[in-house]
């Protein structure tokens, strides 16, 4: 008897939203990493440095040498401004996001993506601190991304803040 009480109130109810007032949802906001790109211009020089000093890196280690991806760039940059803005070298956002959802903020395939990130001293004296025997030396090195990405910010406190994206385009 309660059971059947009890789902004629559910069914009433659903029925009295079916005729009811319409609610609206806000809209979605734009994606988290649109806005974090917005908010600095960076240093393209340093950057082109960055992607030009992994790119060596990896020629004079035999592996190919990855295409620029302007995606991939802007993933890179939004991320070293962020990182700048908050003052840590650091692959999670101030926001929660990852590389993965960086990439989808900009319609870029998440398989295979990888970010690698540092601050303070020159383009090439990262990459080469990226390139000791590890973790980071694997994914500078790896066979499995095609593309790169980079952005280099000067943070207020003069330290340069340094991204890079690696990815494999794989629609």
């Amino acid at each position: 008897m309660f059971r059947s009480s009890l789902s004629l109130v559910c069914l009433m109810s659903l029925s009295a939203c079916a005729t009811g007032p319409m609610i609206s949802l806000p809209e979605t906001a734009p994606a988290a990493e649109e806005a974090l790109a917005a908010q600095c211009a960076g240093n393209p020089e340093q950057g082109a440095r960055l992607g030009a000093a992994v790119n060596a890196a990896r020629a004079a280690d035999g592996k190919t040498v990855l295409a620029q991806s302007e995606a991939l760039d802007t993933i890179a940059l939004s991320h070293a401004c962020d990182m700048a803005q908050q003052g840590r070298a650091d692959v999670a956002g101030s926001n929660g996001s990852n590389v993965v959802d960086r990439a989808r903020s900009v319609g870029y395939p998440t398989c295979g993506v990888a970010q690698l990130v540092g601050s303070g001293g020159t383009p090439e004296g990262t990459v080469a601190a990226w390139t000791v025997p590890g973790p980071q030396r694997e994914q500078v090195m790896g066979q499995l991304s095609y593309e790169i990405g980079s952005g280099v910010v000067q943070g207020a406190d003069g330290r340069l803040w340094h991204s890079v994206v690696l990815g494999n385009d794989c629609q």
